[in-house]
């Protein structure tokens, strides 16, 4: 009886695979502040979609329930929260108090060119023009932009166009 004899077959030695896991952990450690920053400015878009929306939501609301809602501006620019007017004057609604993210600033500027803390939103849809800036440092400004009374809200894009 005659015995095969197999032939040798490749691999990776220990020292090879040991090289590589090297390689990619210094490449990841080259990359991951790139990476801290991306998820920050992820953070601070967000925020500026959400706000968006709650000033979409508070239109809405305003014209179903009849009442003014305002989303008022925290005195720090740290956070926003939604009111509506009863007769005691605005309440805050329950669970429509927003935080920013920490490295994060907000500021409202009414149409006349004046700062305010506040924008409020009629029953006959109409709402305080206004522009709602979103800082944070090391990030671009993100613009929202409501340019007459009977528009809403929207992302500029900068260039003076509207998303």
């Amino acid at each position: 009886m005659k015995r095969k004899l197999l032939k040798p077959r490749s691999a990776f030695t220990l020292l090879e695979l040991v090289l590589v896991l090297l390689i990619l952990t210094i490449i990841m450690a080259m990359a991951s502040p790139a990476l801290r920053n991306f998820w920050r400015g992820n953070r601070v878009k967000d925020a500026g979609d959400q706000i968006v929306y709650i000033t979409r939501l508070a239109r809405t609301q305003s014209i179903s329930d009849g009442a003014v809602y305002r989303l008022g501006i925290d005195a720090n620019g740290t956070g926003y929260a939604l009111y509506v007017q009863q007769a005691e004057g605005f309440v805050l609604i329950p669970s429509n108090n927003f935080a920013l993210p920490e490295e994060a600033h907000v500021e409202v500027t009414k149409a006349d060119g004046t700062a305010a803390d506040h924008i409020d939103f009629f029953p006959n849809g109409r709402t305080e023009p206004a522009s709602i800036r979103l800082s944070a440092v090391g990030q671009n400004d993100i613009v929202l932009i409501c340019p007459s009374p009977t528009e809403m809200f929207s992302i500029s894009t900068g260039e003076g166009g509207i998303q």
